[in-house]
């Protein structure tokens, strides 16, 4: 067991847990490096806790009003080759928006390559990467998809959750391993803080993307969730008519999520997930593969309202999956 002060700890239980673990995971060696997602607000303590553990920064670091995205390295050469990798991301996502005739395939054979070095340079299963370079980041949805098809969307084993790539399948045994490792290193890092982890990668998940983007919400019962500025009745009667008939309803406590992305539009439509409106008390309706509709329970004011015929046009027809829109579970 690691030697880890109180106030660290407590600290380190601000992030969100999948941030936790993979800071963890390089701290314990078992993971080379791993790109971390920091509050503005824990970023000053955030600098002097890694340097404590030697880790080093890459200089791939970018920050908006939100967060700072980091990436901290085990050791000078690893954060070195972090660097050297994102300039080649750089010149290839340069030549890709100005594409010259045939040069188009050529920047797409160079960018899959980048994620095989990527993949391995991050410690990632190589059958993931190798899927994931040749699909794109849309087959993230791949597994969440055969997750539903075999009924086991609410039974998912927390060592899915635990890992920082996307599995190449629902029964893939080198995610599940590599997940297990990153857990146990949690585990003989500080157990109060593996309680910690253990418990937040237990609370459900609502995904607008399978596999990609999510909120963690912790459900309340109606009868017992306080006072609240909207019925039940009248979120359902406005969630029909927003979203097609089969939608689903819960209220729940949304903490922070993972990352976090400004809201700009309004009043009729807010697309932009997950955004600063949807933390605290809310109503969310769901029609699965189809949109969600959510509103502040306390306040009533819109934190979300989107569709997949509103949000694919922006991303991509590749994006479209039964998986979207839906609230996954998980198990030990």
């Amino acid at each position: 067991m690691v030697r880890v002060k109180d106030s660290d700890l407590q600290h380190l239980s601000s992030l969100h847990v999948r941030d936790i673990i993979w800071l963890v995971a390089v701290i314990m060696k078992v993971k080379p490096m791993s790109t971390l997602v920091v509050p503005l607000e824990a970023k000053g303590w955030f600098k002097g806790f890694y340097e404590n553990y030697n880790l080093v920064e890459a200089k791939d670091h970018t920050s908006d009003s939100h967060q700072t995205s980091i990436t901290v390295c085990r050791d000078e050469r690893t954060a070195e080759l972090r660097n050297e990798l994102e300039e080649i991301h750089s010149i290839i996502d340069e030549g890709k928006r100005n594409p010259i005739s045939p040069a188009g395939s050529i920047y797409d054979r160079f960018s899959k390559a980048l994620t095989r070095i990527e993949g391995v340079a991050y410690g990632y299963p190589e059958c993931c990467v190798e899927f994931h370079a040749e699909h794109g980041p849309s087959s993230r949805a791949r597994a969440y998809e055969q997750f539903l098809e075999s009924g086991r969307d609410q039974s998912i084993p927390i060592e899915f959750w635990a890992v920082a790539h996307a599995p190449c399948s629902s029964t893939c045994h080198k995610t599940l391993e590599l997940g297990r490792k990153y857990l146990n290193a949690v585990a003989e890092f500080s157990t109060s803080l593996r309680n910690n982890v253990e418990a937040r990668l237990l609370l459900p998940r609502f995904y607008q993307t399978g596999g990609g983007r999510f909120i963690e919400i912790q459900p309340l019962d109606y009868e017992c969730g306080g006072v609240v500025a909207v019925s039940m009745d009248q979120f359902e009667k406005d969630a029909r008519q927003r979203l097609p008939e089969g939608i689903e309803i819960i209220l729940c406590e949304v903490p922070r999520p993972y990352a976090l992305v400004d809201a700009s539009e309004g009043p009729t439509y807010k697309t932009a997930f997950p955004n600063p409106d949807m933390i605290g008390t809310m109503w969310i309706a769901y029609s699965p593969g189809f949109g969600a509709y959510m509103v502040n329970a306390r306040t009533g004011e819109l934190a979300l309202y989107t569709s997949s015929d509103r949000w694919i046009p922006k991303v991509g027809e590749e994006w479209r999956s039964k998986s979207n829109f839906r609230i996954y579970k998980s198990v030990q």
